[in-house]
């Protein structure tokens, strides 16, 4: 089947994106919702230019798309590793060599002289098919970026304890025993209807500045609008999951997840300080992974960064990628 090669903007591609996205089961990262978060609030106002690149079959389906960024002759995946924890291209299976070559074939039109490619998921084949630039004249570097530890889970939650190190076993039972002894009065729920997440995220962004000094400096005004913008969106995309746990009817501590191929993504969080005692952070984050035990998900993804907190709960390392391509003239 011969495909075509379309380009344009949010409005042109942005609905079959989006079914692009379902049938390829992309991670909510890789959407036209969390892409036009972040471009409405950082990308518009610059000096960059977004380009869209998609691959279209016969039928007018979208079966790859690439979302890139041009600065001068320096390209990358438009986004920002920074709240992005997986960035790049989506595609079908089978297509992922073609939608590179038509980036690559993009990139020697412009006169690029450089890109990097941040945030390569883990166990994904776009590495291998960027290997093709290399008879294009282009200098390839791949590095590690980052690490998602995650957790794999099988069976109940008893399964998940026992597969834990004895220490952590122990330590996750003690930060639980605090609230097992309040009996009723600690709720956890999720929310996920659009209103009532948004709703909740005023409160949630205020824990999180409460909770860490560096998440305050985090939070600035355009911060807070790309939240505000993002949870909109995946709430409306049905991919967008904020738990709330009380104690006594009022929030101790709030967790941001995404929803994706049957897994649990932990983006972003915050607690009431006042609740510090009883360890309401960390016990969230407990309550989260027994939640996803017991909607039966296969697992929990920490996302990027490596607190130890995330490994003594059970996460293994996935490694994120980092590709750079150079040629002569450009930047090292």
């Amino acid at each position: 089947m011969s495909l075509n090669i379309v380009q344009g903007g949010f409005a042109e591609l942005g609905e079959r994106w989006s079914a692009l996205c379902r049938s390829a089961d992309a991670m909510p990262f890789s959407t036209p919702e969390f892409g036009q978060a972040w471009w409405s609030v950082y990308g518009e106002a610059g000096e960059a230019e977004l380009e869209l690149l998609g691959l279209e079959n016969g039928t007018g389906e979208l079966v790859g798309l690439a979302p890139l960024k041009r600065c001068g002759t320096h390209w990358t995946f438009a986004g920002d590793h920074e709240v992005s924890d997986y960035l790049g291209p989506v595609s079908v299976n089978g297509h992922e060599s073609t939608l590179v070559a038509a980036m690559l074939d993009r990139l020697d039109a412009s006169g690029a002289t450089s890109a990097e490619f941040r945030g390569i998921e883990p166990g994904s084949t776009w590495v291998q098919a960027f290997q093709a630039a290399s008879a294009r004249g282009w200098n390839i570097e791949i590095a590690d970026e980052a690490v998602c530890p995650t957790i794999a889970l099988k069976g109940d939650w008893d399964d998940y304890l026992t597969a834990l190190r004895s220490r952590d076993r122990r330590e996750v039972r003690r930060k639980l025993r605090p609230l097992r002894q309040l009996r009723g009065a600690v709720e956890f729920e999720a929310v996920e209807s659009p209103e009532a997440v948004e709703a909740r995220m005023p409160e949630f962004m205020a824990m999180m500045a409460e909770s860490r000094g560096d998440k305050a400096v985090f939070l600035t005004d355009e911060m807070r609008a790309f939240f505000e913008r993002l949870s909109a969106s995946l709430s409306e995309a049905g991919v967008l999951r904020l738990y709330v746990m009380t104690v006594s009817g009022e929030a101790a501590a709030m967790v941001l997840c995404f929803v994706a191929r049957n897994q649990l993504l932990l983006y972003n969080s915050g607690y009431a300080p006042k609740f510090r005692d009883l360890s309401a952070g960390l016990a969230s984050k407990v309550l989260c992974i027994r939640d996803a035990v017991e909607r039966g998900m296969s697992s929990v993804n920490f996302l990027r960064g490596d607190e130890p907190y995330k490994y003594d709960l059970g996460g293994q390392d996935a490694v994120v990628r980092l590709l750079r391509l150079t040629r002569e003239g450009g930047e090292s």
